[in-house]
């Protein structure tokens, strides 16, 4: 099952684009573990907290990698997802969030704003009249 960041990174990528966005880097949790199964137990209880909440998505935990086990949550947020990652990196905890916006931020509305995103200005449009 592919996650539904991942999905979502490539719905929503432009491909003219050089590379998406690179999320914020990991703060790592106050939290301390012994072991990598007891992180990946607080991973668990994270996960069902989310799930009672209003989340459009939670995800995990999955490995990404050997030692690396994640979840995900999304949250819509104006135009966009804030997403929050968690991750157990053996008994380290860390987290990281970041919003993805879905839609290009409104440039701010001058005369030449204006004309630019006007239709009946460029070429080759029909006549208004």
């Amino acid at each position: 099952m592919i996650p539904i960041l991942a999905l979502l990174a490539l719905a929503t990528h432009d491909v003219h684009d050089p590379a998406p966005p690179e999320p914020a880097p990991f703060v790592p949790s106050a939290e301390r573990f012994a072991d990598a199964a007891a992180c990946g137990a607080r991973l668990l209880a994270l996960v069902r907290e989310a799930r009672g909440q209003d989340y459009a998505a939670v995800e995990g935990p999955y490995a990404i990698a050997e030692g690396d086990i994640r979840i995900h949550t999304v949250r819509a947020e104006e135009g966009g997802h804030r997403i929050t990652e968690h991750r157990c990196l053996g008994p380290a905890l860390a987290a990281r969030s970041w919003r993805h916006a879905m839609e290009e931020a409104d440039e701010p509305f001058t005369i030449e704003s204006a004309a630019r995103k006007a239709e009946w200005l460029k070429k080759d449009s029909p006549d208004p009249r």
